[in-house]
């Protein structure tokens, strides 16, 4: 029996490892932002040559993506219709790609859940798992998340702030395991379980925070303002809670390197943020710019995109 193939994270877009050996898939990996898909991702795809078996992602990147359509081992759908991206990890796909070596998947829990289906074949590892994806990766947008999706997604979460990004990966690498095999591990449950719970904590802190520290700047748009950069979990925490409370929500957060970036996101499907100037990176319902001078021009423009859906 052929050995599993080997599991590669990857936090960021722009953070792609260099080419692995072996055939690879890629999983939930988007195109670099903006024009940097040329140097960070397409740089990737080039070295791995015929050796990528498929590349499967719901991050649209519309310029990107363009020089891919013709290629059948690049199956991208927007998010509008593809609200998670274990849903596109189907059997049929699984054996036209034929032996991977190598999975290269994003590191969150709906790059984890796809990695899994893929060593499954393709096949959800329990029922309503492509739901709980879509809940967790798209949120407000109907879906139903499981008490058993909740537990893994929150865990998760919680990894990725307290855990370095070596340790970090190599637990997504054992629940994906664990997972695909339907194998139980008391250690590994104890250890989801405290991250899980310690989840839930920092989303009450976080809503808490939203509420203190957000207003609403026009009647489409909720605005929260922080005065550190949050972490991962927390900002996501901090976009839910504003996206309950108008078309779109925002976060302006301090870059550690100077001036600001603007964050935003909508459960609305009938916007998509790439039409607003400005906003290059993400996919249709979240996308971040660079803020000028408080960010008060990307406001505006965010503010006047929601009012034309009001």
């Amino acid at each position: 029996m052929a050995a599993p193939p080997d599991l590669l994270w990857v936090a960021h877009p722009r953070h792609l490892p260099a080419a692995p050996g072996g055939r690879v898939v890629v999983l939930d990996v988007a195109f670099a932002a903006g024009g940097q898909w040329k140097s960070k991702t397409k740089k990737v795809i080039d070295a791995l040559g015929d050796r990528l078996a498929a590349w499967i992602d719901h991050h649209e990147h519309k310029e990107g993506w363009a020089a891919y359509r013709e290629d059948p081992r690049f199956i991208l759908v927007p998010n509008k219709i593809a609200h998670g991206s274990p849903e596109m990890v189907t059997p049929e796909r699984v054996a036209a790609a034929g032996r991977v070596d190598v999975i290269l998947a994003h590191a969150d829990f709906d790059g984890m859940l796809a990695s899994a289906k893929w060593l499954r074949g393709g096949v959800e590892p329990w029922p309503a798992a492509d739901e709980d994806a879509r809940a967790v990766d798209s949120p407000g947008r109907g879906h139903t998340l499981t008490e058993r999706g909740a537990r893994f997604a929150n865990a998760l979460d919680e990894a990725s702030v307290a855990y370095k990004q070596q340790r970090e990966h190599a637990l997504l690498t054992r629940v994906t395991h664990a997972i695909a095999a339907g194998d139980s591990d008391p250690a590994l449950d104890d250890e989801l379980d405290g991250l899980a719970a310690a989840a839930r904590i920092a989303e009450q802190r976080a809503r808490a925070q939203a509420r203190r520290d957000g207003e609403l700047v026009s009647p489409g748009l909720f605005l929260v303002r922080v005065d550190a950069r949050p972490d991962n979990r927390t900002r996501r925490n901090l976009l839910v809670f504003a996206e309950e409370q108008a078309r779109i929500g925002g976060l302006l957060e301090p870059d550690p390197q100077g001036g600001h970036w603007l964050i935003a996101a909508t459960f609305d499907e009938r916007l998509d943020l790439a039409d607003v100037e400005g906003f290059e990176g993400g996919r249709s319902d979240y996308r971040f710019a660079r803020a000028h001078a408080g960010g008060q021009e990307q406001i505006a423009a965010l503010a006047r995109y929601a009012q034309r859906f009001a």
